[in-house]
């Protein structure tokens, strides 16, 4: 008990709500409906403040609330001391210390409150005013059943105080420890995680890759589908092994959780309140109270001091064991604590005030909810199941065409394999290699009259003849107008102009005389030099004009049919006499031959349509060689493709079946050409396997 009793009286809004009357040596100021004062605001903390008492002191304690303790109209730093007379405002409330008195002058004030009506009819109806008012406020009524448990039970409240701060408030015994529930959780969690990982591994374990292959050839040959291996148990132990997790981490919490059997000071970590260990027999954790089967008992060394109130007596420790009432000889001393003890503890600077009171109830009002973390909880589930329910919403065949790999070729790579706009014309057969070397047969004489070749003027009979043009020119004559229809639209001098043009020409060639010599010069057929001739040049044979004697129409020389040359001789090089083919020169360019060979087609899909696909994108075909080719220019062989066209059209699979080509880059390239192109949809919805060959040679 109290060495005073205070007076309090609490006003809301300038209007008298409750008076009263305590005892306690530490009065506890908050919201919570156990407090002494219970002050029901937002702006009061749950644990506001304390009063307490100490002899003659009386001092205010605020315990770190956000609004804080105002004391006569100024905020207190952490303590103050009170007096009769003073103020004390919590958020919207006012609490005035009406009286400080000795417990032994409580009883006449008591009455007083009795006397208040009498008071209140005899004097003046002005002066009467404020006393009627307090009669008739309403008293605040607390259900204590609502916070409290009232079943005989009783547990040990301990308040550990640092002169006027409350450091640690514990209830020894409100909550029962679950640690020995903690190993069944733990073992029923862990046997269903490791029987479920026992029946995912046989699953994974089972020969897929093999089933695989078999179902394809199934489906290829209509047969029906073999049986899958395994039990089917994959799904079901991976789910098994994610539920054990839950009883697992929940026998881990109860493991780890702390709960207060009994309140222990020393330097130890398992101490529920630290404190230098300066004469505790145990260092390292002192039970300063301790639970026993609903009993709690409160042990005390000879160097503590205090004192323990019951029934309205007071007797210190040394008291205590003096009267035999706390056992023990050793180290400490041990007192029962009965039902309804105050008892109060000193050690170093640290008081303990220990009291049993009632077990406190669980309550979980709306405001104790936390909303935000409901808020993200649900959020995040939300979120989960509906990307769940879009993904099992797509279709089977669009999940195989996002799955394909064609659809991540850049943009660049499709630019440059798009298929020729103009149809390409079947590939001509191959031709035989003719060599440049074989002579040519006999041509025959250049249509019109012979005569000399060459300036009229010159009195060489060795120069040769030349034609300016340039160098990759094919030679030839020109072609001549009629002259008759010339004289007539232009008359004699127009027919003579017309006539000065090329010292070359002949109905029989082109529009325009062309060499690949740097100037013109008249001379023969034949000559050591270029240079100006006239006569037996012409080897007798006369053309039109002032051209020579030819085998071809607007051609000089003579042998096969386009053949054009200044010397004689025959071979690889130009002249007159002998030649082979349509040309002149040597070796020319040589171009890379992609062709098609017979495709085997097992499908319901026709063998032309595919024939038309793959030649719409031989480019891509034709681009994979002719990088084989940078390397290597005489890079030649043969390359075929197996490749299974799905039921969407799409090309599942494509593999190099066959290739004599050295570079398997090659290969390989065209092998991933093909898995980017696009077939028709086969009949019925079958996979269609497709081998197709393709020749490549440099030309």
């Amino acid at each position: 008990m109290s060495s005073k009793t205070l007076t309090l009286k609490i006003f809301r809004a300038d209007e008298l709500v409750d008076t009263k009357t305590l005892s306690q040596d530490v009065i506890k100021i908050g919201k919570l409906k156990s407090s002494h004062l219970c002050l029901d605001d937002d702006a009061v903390a749950r644990m506001h403040a304390v009063i307490e008492v100490s002899g003659n002191d009386v001092r205010v304690i605020d315990l770190g609330s956000a609004s804080g303790t105002v004391l006569n109209g100024a905020a207190i730093d952490k303590n103050a001391s009170v007096n009769q007379g003073d103020t004390l405002t919590f958020g919207p409330y006012r609490v005035e210390i009406a009286e400080i008195a000795d417990p032994l002058a409580a009883a006449p004030a008591a009455a007083a409150p009795a006397a208040a009506p009498v008071a209140a009819a005899a004097a003046p109806i002005a002066a009467s005013a404020p006393i009627a008012a307090a009669a008739t406020a309403p008293p605040v009524q607390i259900d204590v059943g609502a916070v409290e448990v009232q079943d005989g039970r009783q547990v040990a409240e301990v308040v550990a105080m640092y002169g006027r701060t409350a450091l640690d408030v514990a209830h020894v015994g409100q909550t029962k420890s679950r640690k020995a529930t903690a190993p069944f959780f733990m073992l029923a969690g862990g046997l269903m995680v490791i029987g479920g990982l026992a029946l995912f591994g046989y699953e994974v374990n089972q020969p897929w890759e093999q089933y695989s292959v078999e179902l394809r050839e199934a489906k290829q040959a209509k047969k029906p589908e073999p049986v899958k291996p395994g039990a089917g148990t994959g799904a079901l132990g991976l789910g098994l092994a994610l539920f054990g997790l839950v009883p697992f981490v929940a026998g881990a919490m109860r493991l780890s959780e702390k709960v207060v059997t009994d309140y222990t000071i020393g330097e130890g970590h398992d101490a529920v309140f630290h404190v230098p260990p300066h004469g505790l027999p145990d260092a390292v954790a002192f039970p300063l109270v301790r639970s026993s089967g609903g009993e709690f008992t409160l042990n005390f060394t000879k160097d503590m001091t205090g004192e323990v109130t019951l029934d309205g007596q007071t007797l210190n420790l040394q008291e205590l064991v003096s009267s035999g009432r706390a056992g023990g000889a050793g180290a400490y001393h041990t007192f029962p604590l009965p039902r309804g003890v105050q008892g109060k503890v000193n050690y170093e600077d640290v008081t303990f005030h220990i009291n049993t009171v009632n077990p406190g109830a669980i309550v979980a009002g709306r405001g104790d909810v936390d909303w935000p973390f409901w808020a993200y909880v649900g959020g995040t589930a939300v979120i989960a199941v509906t990307f769940y329910l879009l993904m099992r919403s797509i279709p089977d065949d669009l999940l195989a065409i996002t799955m394909d790999d064609g659809e991540g070729e850049p943009a660049y790579a499709r630019y440059m394999h798009q298929p020729d706009e103009t149809k390409e014309e079947e590939p001509p057969p191959e031709e035989e290699n003719v060599s440049d070397d074989e002579a040519g047969g006999t041509g025959q004489r250049h249509k019109g009259e012979e005569g000399k070749m060459g300036k009229p003027s010159s009195k060489s009979k060795s120069g040769l003849y030349a034609m300016k043009g340039p160098k990759n020119a094919v030679p030839q004559m020109a072609r001549n107008f009629d002259p008759d229809m010339a004289a007539r639209s232009a008359g004699i001098l127009g027919v003579m102009q017309q006539q000065g043009g090329h010292f070359l020409a002949s109905p029989y060639g082109g529009a325009f005389a062309v060499g690949n010599d740097d100037e013109d010069v008249w001379g023969g057929l034949t000559g050591s030099e270029v240079g100006e001739a006239y006569g037996v040049g012409g080897l007798g044979l006369v053309g039109t004009g002032r051209g020579g004697g030819g085998t071809g129409e607007g051609t000089i020389g003579l042998g096969n049919t386009g053949l054009i040359g200044k010397g004689g001789g025959g071979g690889s090089g130009s002249g007159y006499g002998r030649g082979s083919g349509a040309g002149f020169g040597g070796r020319g360019k040589r171009v890379p031959r992609v062709r098609q060979a017979k495709a085997a087609v097992q499908g319901a899909l026709d063998r032309d349509i595919i024939r038309r696909i793959v030649r719409a994108h031989i480019n891509e075909v034709r681009s994979c060689y002719n990088s084989g080719l940078t390397k290597n220019p005489n890079l030649e062989g043969r390359v075929a493709v197996n490749f299974v066209i799905t039921g969407t059209g799409k090309v599942g699979s494509s593999v190099v079946q066959e290739s004599t080509i050295k570079d398997s880059s090659v290969s390989n390239c065209i092998a991933k050409a093909v898995k980017r192109w696009k077939f028709p949809k086969p009949r019925g919805g079958g996979n269609v396997i497709v081998t197709y060959p393709f020749n490549l040679s440099p030309g």
